[in-house]
């Protein structure tokens, strides 16, 4: 049901869908060579990503490259904080198998990003490395909330990570500023925006709509 509800959204509003596939295409590209692509993915979530890579990474000539993907995502409330992030990585395992690429999948379930430290990531001598965060950055407070911010110290990881590509993607909106009022605001204007975009490609009515406005944009 969510990925019906995802593959409706891409359909009706084309701004993710571009995303995913200036990533995807930048990341295929970088790791033309690679025996092993290892990406490091700051919201992971479904991982709805990283199928059409992973095709084309099955697609390459003299064969794929190892793939492994660290997903790193917040926590879920209640006895199994992980489960979400793990289901997703034994899901795109049952993809990579399907079409014959290497995989290797950690999950990392974490509320503090800037907690995490490289050594958690497990990075490898030798492979091509890779980090994505797709419209995720948006949660971190940056330096107007405090000086030694959770959104540099996320960035200043990266920095250690030394990543071959680095792939990051924002919405244009003030959402981490000290005060309720402005993020609210500025999280009004994002998302009234996308409802008129749905109100002119959608019935209000449709099941999908309704599950994608619930399940992902309830969330956000």
């Amino acid at each position: 049901e969510k990925l019906k509800a995802y593959q409706v959204y891409l359909s009706a509003c084309p701004f993710k869908k571009i995303s995913i596939f200036f990533a995807n295409k930048m990341i295929v590209h970088k790791a033309s060579d690679a025996k092993t692509l290892h990406i490091v993915d700051f919201g992971i979530l479904y991982g709805f990503q990283w199928p059409i890579l992973i095709h084309h990474l099955s697609t390459r000539p003299g064969g794929p490259p190892k793939l492994r993907i660290t997903g790193i995502e917040r926590p879920q409330p209640g006895f199994r904080p992980s489960e979400r992030v793990e289901e997703t990585g034994r899901r795109l395992a049952r993809y990579c198998e399907r079409f014959h690429v290497p995989f290797e999948y950690q999950a990392i379930a974490e509320q503090n990003w800037e907690a995490i430290k490289v050594e958690d990531l497990n990075i490898a001598e030798g492979e091509v490395l890779a980090v994505n965060a797709l419209f995720q950055f948006n949660n971190l407070f940056d330096e107007t909330v405090k000086v030694d911010s959770p959104r540099d110290a996320v960035l200043r990881l990266i920095r250690k990570m030394n990543p071959d590509i680095f792939v990051n993607a924002v919405t244009n909106g003030s959402y981490s500023a000290p005060f309720f009022v402005t993020r609210f605001r500025e999280a009004l204007f994002h998302y009234s925006s996308l409802f008129d975009i749905f109100d002119a490609t959608l019935p209000r009515e449709d099941l999908q709509r309704m599950n994608l406005e619930q399940q992902f944009f309830g969330r956000e």
